[in-house]
């Protein structure tokens, strides 16, 4: 689910100072990039307008607006404005703002903003602010952990372990990020950013233990506050009949938002040690994003071996 960005809160967040329409700041934002109209503005070329962005007038596209004629510049900025953009944001390194502006904002009810940032920098900035904001988001249940770098979402039903397991690899050294409610984020670059509810933040609940802080705990090195997902760990209670893949071959993969992350099953049995399996799990991610994967290696060798003997 994608959050309602509006215009009040690009002001409210990035500080910006609004210089005309106090009363249209509810205006929707759809889109996380922002638009440089230099090229409409000079030659009147609107057929790649996007006008669904906000639009960031810095000293390059104003010393192209005084390059034509008064009468075109009413025209193309009043074209601008009519496409509906959520807002125009003039840079810091802008000293003085074209009436003509003022008046299109006040015909088509689209408020004017000034950031104190030069044009880039604000560019950046916005962005970033907004790619996160706008990002498909959902929450899982689980806890999500750093192991050696492997971004590492534990899953599982009540009961099973998880967090007990957890604190145990807390206590190996690697770093908690969320406990029982993980925050996930879908980058544009087809990552999964996870974080915790600012609620819950360094928190875990332990069974018979309770709330506890595991920075107070076991130091700053035991959280860390975002982080990438990489694979998913799920702790299955082990039944009698049940169907385990005892090498490795089958890949399997969890289907979030639309991107496949591999995912490993470990099954709950008396005397199997689920924070060493799940630490090896991490490493044995690591190691096949590197090209080596034992169990094909294994298969390869047996195959040989037989067909040499046959």
């Amino acid at each position: 689910m994608r959050e309602k960005i509006t215009i009040q809160n690009l002001v409210k967040n990035l500080k910006l100072k609004v210089l005309y329409g106090e009363e249209f700041l509810d205006r929707i934002i759809t889109r996380h990039m922002t638009s440089r109209p230099g090229v409409e503005i000079y030659s009147d070329y609107f057929e790649f307008y996007e006008s669904t962005r906000i639009q960031v007038i810095g000293t390059k596209e104003l010393n192209l607006f005084h390059m034509i004629t008064k009468e075109q510049q009413e025209i193309r900025v009043d074209k601008l404005f009519a496409a509906n953009p959520p807002t125009f944001v003039f840079s810091g390194n802008v000293t003085e703002i074209p009436e003509v502006f003022f008046d299109c904002a006040k015909k088509y009810n689209i408020p004017i903003l000034k950031t104190k940032l030069r044009t880039t920098a604000f560019i950046g900035q916005v962005n970033q602010y907004l790619s996160v904001e706008l990002a498909e988001k959902k929450t899982v249940h689980g806890v999500m952990l750093d192991i050696d770098g492997v971004g590492v979402l534990l899953k599982g039903k009540s009961f099973v372990g998880k967090s007990e397991t957890a604190l145990e690899l807390i206590k190996r050294g690697y770093a908690l990020i969320s406990d029982d409610s993980v925050e996930l984020v879908r980058q544009e670059d087809g990552g999964i950013l996870t974080s915790s509810p600012k609620l819950t933040e360094r928190l875990m609940e332990i069974r018979g233990i309770g709330i506890i802080d595991v920075v107070d705990l076991f130091g700053l090195k035991a959280f860390r506050s975002t982080k990438q997902l990489r694979m998913v760990v799920e702790l299955v209670r082990y039944e009698e009949g049940m169907k385990i893949d005892r090498l490795g071959l089958e890949e399997e993969t969890e289907l979030i938002f639309d991107i496949e992350v591999p995912k490993v099953k470990i099954y709950v049995m008396p005397g199997r040690n689920l924070a060493t399996l799940v630490e090896v799990a991490a490493m044995n991610w690591r190691l096949k994003t590197f090209g080596r994967n034992a169990a094909k290696e294994f298969v390869e060798k047996l195959d040989k071996a037989l067909n040499k003997k046959d």
